[in-house]
C-alpha cells in the first residue's frame, strides 16, 4: 500500500517517484556526471524500517535504501529480479525463491533467507501493528499469528488496535529451505505473487536492526545503493550516500542525496527557484507562471502518471450507506471545473478504480456516476431519502500540497450541485492516517493510490480486501472477494487480469469511493540534472528521482 501524502492518500496513499535517468554511460560513470549530491524535498516520514511507513514519503527512502527481491523495469513497469536468483512455482500457490549469493547489508551481514523471513515475521505478528501486516493475508500461518484484537475500548489510543500476547511468532508457510532458499505456500494459489515481492512489504532486514529498531529507525541499515552515515531526522532530514561496495547492476553516479523536509502544506518551490532543491512540481499558485516561462520549460518533464485521486465513503457511518447518496455526490462533482482550477494539464477526469496505464486498466467501467450530471444527482439524492437537514456534509483531507484547494473545489461543486452546505476540514498527516484506518471519520475523505507492482489488482484487493474491518472505507461484498480468490486461481495471468476486472465492475456498483483524477507530471529539474525520464511504478506527485540513476551534470 503506498498513498502518497501530497496528492492521494496518506500512509502513502503515492507511490513513489519519478526517474532521473542518464544513458549507460552516465549511469556506468563514463557519460560526463561529476557525482555531487542531489537536493530532494521530502514529507513526513512514518518509518524507515520495511513494513512500518505503507506511505510515498518513506518509501521513497526506504527503496533507495534497500534493494528487493525484484526491480520494476523503466521501460514496462514489469519485475525483474534483483535480489532474487529466481522465483518459481507449479501450482501458483507453493512458491521457490533462490536468492544471489554474497549479497550483504550495509553492516556486512548477509542478505540470505533468513534475512528476507525474520523481516516478514515482523510485519505479519499483529501485535506489532505494522501498516503492511495485510500483504502476509495471503500466507499460510497468518491466521495464527493475527487474532481478533482486544475490545476497542481498552486500547490505550483509541485508532491503534491492542492485543494480546501471540504465542505464535513465525509463518507457517514459509521454510528456509536452506542458507538461499525460501519457500512460500499461500493459503490460495495467486499467478501475480512475483510482481509484489519488490515492494516495502518483502524487503529483508538485517538482524542488528532487529535488535534496535528505535536506532534502526534512524539509521536504517539496508542492503541497497544508499547508506546512512549520520541518522535521519524527521523533522530535518537528512543524507545518505552511494555505497562504496554495493553489488547490484544499478550503481549510483551521484555521490549521495540530502533530502530536505517540508511539512504540511509547505511548498518546495520558492527553493526550487533559488537552486536549494533539484526537483520539484509547481503548486496551484505557481502552475501557470511555470509552464509559461521558456527557461523552465527546457527543464520540464510531463508525462502521464499511473496514480489516482478518490473521494472514499466512511461505509462504517450510517448516513453512507445508501449506494444512491454515493452516486450523487459522484455525480454533482464537475471533474473538469475542478481540473481548471487547479491546472487541467495535471489532472484528467477519472473513469475507473485502475488508471489506463496498468496493465488490466482503463475500463471506463464508473461509467454515468462519474460524469458531471446535477440534474441526475439531485435525483438520486432524493431517491436516497435526501441529506439530514441543517447538517454539515464534513469533507476530510490531510493538509499538503494542492489538496485543500483541490477539495474545496470538490466541496463547491457538490454544494452547488446538491445544495447540500459542507465543511473542508484538514488534519496534520499522522492524524488523518490514524483516523482513516481506525474508522473515525464521519464524511468523506481524501483517497487515492500510486501503484507498487503492475497488476490491476494492485489497486482493488489492497485497497477495498481484507474486510471490512481492516479497509479504510469498512467495506465488504462477498461477490468482490470471490473475485479476487478466482483471479489468483487463474492458470494465466490475462485470465486472472479479467477476473480483476469483474471485482473492479462489483466495485463500480457499490461505490464505496470514487474515482475523481488520474494524474499527470509537470515537474521540474534544475540545470543540474540531465536526461529525465519516468518511471512507470516508481513514480509519484513529488517528482522524486530514481537515484541509483540520476546522473548531476555541473
Amino acid at each position: 500500500m503506498r498513498m502518497t501524502v501530497a496528492f492521494m492518500a496518506a500512509a502513502g496513499l503515492a507511490v513513489s517517484t519519478a526517474a532521473c535517468t542518464g544513458d549507460e554511460g552516465d549511469v556506468d560513470g563514463e557519460g560526463g556526471g561529476s557525482g555531487g549530491v542531489l537536493n530532494m524535498q521530502i514529507g513526513e516520514v512514518r518509518s524507515l524500517i520495511p513494513g512500518g511507513s505503507g506511505e510515498s514519503e518513506g518509501y521513497r527512502i526506504i527503496k533507495n535504501i534497500y534493494d528487493g527481491l525484484v526491480y520494476y523495469d523503466i521501460d514496462t513497469g514489469e519485475p525483474e529480479n534483483m535480489a532474487a536468483e529466481s522465483i518459481e512455482s507449479e501450482d501458483n500457490q507453493v512458491w521457490t525463491i533462490k536468492i544471489k549469493d554474497g549479497l550483504t547489508f550495509h553492516n556486512g551481514e548477509p542478505v540470505n533467507a533468513d534475512a528476507f523471513i525474520r523481516s516478514w515475521d515482523r510485519i505479519a505478528y499483529a501485535p506489532n501493528v505494522l501498516p503492511l501486516n495485510y500483504f502476509f493475508g495471503t500466507f499460510e500461518g497468518y491466521a495464527e499469528m493475527n487474532p481478533d484484537p482486544k475490545p476497542a475500548d481498552t486500547w490505550a489510543n483509541p485508532e491503534v488496535p491492542e492485543y494480546d500476547p501471540v504465542d505464535v511468532t513465525h509463518l507457517s508457510g514459509v521454510t528456509a529451505v536452506d542458507e538461499l532458499t525460501i519457500e512460500v505456500k499461500l493459503s490460495a494459489p495467486f499467478i501475480g505473487f512475483p510482481s509484489m515481492l519488490g515492494y516495502e512489504a518483502f524487503l529483508p532486514i538485517a538482524q542488528e536492526c532487529l535488535d534496535d529498531i528505535e536506532a534502526c529507525e534512524a539509521k536504517p541499515i539496508g542492503n541497497g545503493p544508499f547508506m546512512f552515515e549520520e541518522p535521519y531526522d524527521i523533522e530535518g532530514g537528512g543524507s545518505a550516500v552511494a555505497w562504496a561496495d554495493y553489488p547490484g547492476d544499478h550503481k549510483p553516479s551521484i555521490d549521495g542525496v540530502r533530502w530536505h523536509v517540508y511539512l504540511e502544506g509547505n511548498d518546495c518551490w520558492p527553493d526550487f527557484l533559488t537552486g536549494d532543491i533539484d526537483v520539484c512540481s509547481p503548486g496551484a499558485a505557481d502552475y501557470e507562471s511555470a509552464m509559461n516561462d521558456p527557461d523552465l520549460g527546457e527543464r520540464l518533464v510531463r508525462e502521464p502518471d499511473p496514480s489516482i485521486l478518490m473521494l472514499a465513503f466512511p461505509l462504517y457511518d450510517e448516513k453512507f450507506q445508501n449506494v444512491d447518496l454515493r452516486r450523487a455526490i459522484s455525480m454533482a462533482i464537475d471533474r473538469e471545473g475542478v481540473a481548471n482550477v487547479v491546472g487541467p494539464e495535471r489532472f484528467q477526469p477519472l473513469n475507473e478504480w485502475v488508471p489506463a496505464s496498468i496493465y488490466g486498466g482503463g475500463t471506463d467501467v464508473c461509467g454515468e456516476y462519474c460524469e458531471y450530471n446535477p440534474e441526475a444527482a439531485a435525483d438520486l439524492l432524493e431517491a436516497a431519502g435526501g441529506w439530514p437537514e441543517g447538517e454539515k456534509l464534513k469533507i476530510w483531507v490531510n493538509d499538503a500540497g494542492d489538496n485543500l484547494t483541490i477539495f474545496r473545489s470538490i466541496g463547491d461543486s457538490i454544494s452547488e450541485s446538491l445544495g447540500i452546505e459542507y465543511e473542508l476540514v484538514p488534519m496534520e498527516w499522522t492524524d488523518f492516517l490514524s483516523a482513516r484506518e481506525g474508522h473515525t471519520l464521519d464524511g468523506p475523505f481524501r483517497s487515492g493510490w500510486g501503484p507498487d507492482y503492475n497488476l490491476n489488482e494492485n489497486f482493488l484487493e489492497p485497497i477495498y480486501g481484507g474486510g471490512a474491518a481492516t479497509n479504510d472505507q469498512g467495506w465488504e461484498n462477498e461477490d468482490y472477494n470471490a473475485k479476487i480468490l478466482a483471479a489468483g486461481a487463474a492458470a494465466t495471468l490475462d485470465e486472472a487480469v479479467a477476473f480483476y476486472q469483474e471485482a473492479e465492475a462489483i466495485l463500480a456498483e457499490d461505490m464505496p469511493s470514487v474515482p475523481i483524477f488520474g494524474q499527470q507530471y509537470n515537474y521540474f529539474y534544475s540545470d543540474r540534472v540531465d536526461n529525465v525520464q519516468v518511471h512507470p511504478i516508481y513514480s509519484g506527485p513529488r517528482g522524486d528521482c530514481e537515484l541509483r540513476d540520476v546522473v548531476i551534470t555541473e
